[in-house]
């Protein structure tokens, strides 16, 4: 599995998990002190901070 593939695996759970917990962009932005844009580009799969997806998945928990 290449590196795309991972990034679109981990970015798709982050959006589903996201969306299975209904919360919004928004209400997860304020839960993990990031801003909307952040969190809308780890949903994406773009290059952003390892920590940053730390925050999102702990806050999906």
């Amino acid at each position: 599995m290449d590196h795309v593939s991972k990034n679109f695996e981990a970015s798709n759970a982050l959006h589903k998990g996201r969306l299975a917990k209904g919360s919004s962009l928004e209400n997860l932005a304020i839960t993990t002190g990031l801003t909307i844009a952040e969190i809308a580009a780890a949903e994406r799969g773009d290059e952003v901070p390892a920590h940053n997806v730390e925050r999102i998945e702990h806050a999906l928990r």
